[in-house]
């Protein structure tokens, strides 16, 4: 796509006929250049060097893909990090309950265990958003929307 300046500037046209199959052939070689058939066509009647490609060091389309599956892993884990958050108070209430009536100790420490795995599976899900954060800052620095941060360890 051409700037408003080089719009401005481009005022006159000039128009080939050619055969389906010369088209073909045309657009075969512009494609392998990445510029558009105006710009091949202009450096090669005027003989000028053809103008330099900016070849992407990313495919975008696949960056915002990734991009968008790690914001929905995050949302899923969002959802299931405040279930466990209601489960976790349900557990204290029952604990609470159960210990104000001086339950049985057995079924205390069964309580107790519940309470401590639940506690485990929240700070798993915490790694895991950690996680999830670096791999967005990763693809966002891959797609150059972000500067890389300096590591700890002097590297990056």
């Amino acid at each position: 796509m051409s700037s408003g300046s080089q719009k401005r500037k481009v005022t006159a046209r000039i128009a080939i006929n050619c055969t389906p199959a010369q088209k073909a052939a045309i657009m075969k070689k512009v494609e392998a250049t990445g510029l558009s058939p105006s710009a091949m066509c202009l450096a090669i009647l005027l003989d000028v060097p053809l103008p330099r490609r900016r070849v992407p060091t990313v495919n975008d389309e696949a960056m915002r893909a990734y991009l968008a599956a790690t914001a929905a892993v995050k949302d899923v884990l969002r959802e299931s990090l405040a279930e466990l958050g209601k489960s976790g108070s349900n557990l204290n209430q029952i604990a609470y309950m159960l210990n104000a009536n001086t339950a049985p100790p057995r079924i205390m420490n069964i309580i107790e265990s519940a309470v401590q795995e639940h506690q485990v599976l929240v700070e798993k899900h915490k790694d895991a958003f950690n996680d999830l954060d670096e791999l967005r800052t990763l693809a966002m620095q891959g797609m150059r929307l972000e500067r890389a941060r300096k590591l700890p360890d002097g590297g990056g």
